[in-house]
């Protein structure tokens, strides 16, 4: 297997997911698909494997949409994808033929009209024709980056089009509820533009009739199994590859990306790696001034997405909960982070909390018959015990 710390993979190198998939696939049988997790945990891999080896029954489209910023580009977007998916079926020429004589080269990049009931008519129009191209199919839309696209959205054209946005597209699915399914994955989470939308004052609800799902780290032993994929193509000994496997995974957990990384380091040394070189290529990551596995964008990312309040609150539990050796209770948490902010009120506390959970900063867990709070990764939690304290 090739070591890849951060590019697109085959899809044959996507090992140890099948049963995350498999999951997704029975949520699709009956509904919409949120799925999250914070970045480099492989989520467009996910998608893309699903596009790939898709389940009989399905059509899938997958589309990445991050550099679109308005609804005319989305809509852009949306036929070009199709266009290039399934340019061999006469059918599908027949729909392609039509949608251009409706506004001729608009793929091309000729701007399409922008008023709402006009945008509106086209989306559900070629939803419509795509249900016919699938005949006994179904259609699944495989939406990569769609917050993004929706904080882009907001940005460029303001809260209310991304939110009419939304509640038409809920509207679609609604309609069409036996022929088409919708999968949003990305990397910000769908949680913070719907908050930002709420704070703009827009109370629906327009992914209710979706379920969301997070993304787990992959499982020790499939994550052994990636290291040892990986450490087969180094210099390291046979007999001594199992032992690296197991030491990167306790040092990175269940983080591909993480993974890749650290053989790449070891890959990069003139003799066999041992097991000491495996902590210190976890230490070029935590402590290198060029930062390769870009473990400051967690702390960077909460000035964009978050208030300043919000951020400020986030930060000292952060900071709080990176100088503990092991999960905290949640009382004793409040009191630690009230030393650092003595006007921190329950209810902040509350909401900080539930904040950063659903970024998957941090999660609760059950530890000596109490509810405390622990980062999620370890080796994020030490790169921020390490860079902040």
């Amino acid at each position: 297997m090739q070591i890849n710390p951060g590019g697109r993979l085959d899809i044959k190198d996507v090992i140890g997911r099948d049963d995350e998939i498999d999951r997704y696939w029975q949520v699709l049988e009956r509904q919409g698909l949120i799925i999250s997790a914070e970045r480099r945990i492989g989520k467009t891999h996910f998608v893309l494997k699903m596009r790939d080896e898709c389940r009989t029954g399905y059509l899938p489209y997958y589309q990445d949409l991050e550099a679109v910023h308005s609804i005319a580009d989305l809509i852009r977007s949306i036929y070009g994808t199709v266009q290039q998916s399934s340019t061999t079926s006469s059918k599908v020429k027949a729909f392609i033929a039509k949608w251009s004589g409706w506004f001729p080269n608009r793929v091309a990049g000729i701007d399409l009209p922008k008023t709402d009931d006009t945008w509106k008519d086209l989306i559900s129009n070629v939803f419509a024709d795509l249900i016919q191209i699938a005949g006994d199919q179904r259609i699944v839309m495989l939406w990569d980056e769609f917050p993004l696209m929706l904080h882009n959205l907001q940005r460029s054209m303001g809260p209310d089009s991304a939110m009419q946005l939304l509640d038409h597209l809920r509207a679609i699915r609604l309609a069409h509820a036996d022929k088409m399914r919708f999968l949003f994955t990305g990397s910000i989470g769908l949680h913070l533009v719907l908050r930002s939308l709420h704070t703009a004052g827009h109370a629906n609800q327009p992914v209710n009739d979706m379920m969301s799902l997070t993304v787990p780290p992959m499982a020790h032993r499939k994550t052994c199994e990636l290291a040892k994929a990986l450490l087969e193509g180094t210099r390291a000994n046979p007999a001594q590859i199992p032992d690296l496997a197991e030491l990167i995974a306790n040092e990175v957990g269940g983080f591909p990306y993480y993974v890749h990384h650290v053989v790449d380091q070891l890959d990069q040394m003139p003799h066999p790696p041992s097991l000491q070189d495996v902590s210190v290529a976890v230490d070029t990551l935590v402590y290198a001034p060029h930062d390769p596995a870009n473990l400051g964008h967690y702390a960077a990312r909460m000035s964009t997405y978050y208030s300043d309040n919000e951020r400020s609150r986030a930060l000292t539990v952060l900071d709080t909960i990176a100088g503990l050796a092991s999960p905290i209770p949640v009382p004793e948490l409040l009191n630690l982070c009230r030393y650092r902010e003595p006007s921190l009120s329950i209810e902040q506390f509350r909401d900080v909390l539930t904040i950063l959970a659903e970024d998957h900063y941090i999660e609760p867990r059950k530890y000596n018959g109490l509810k405390t709070y622990d980062f999620r990764w370890q080796l994020g939690k030490r790169w921020w015990k390490e860079t902040r304290l």
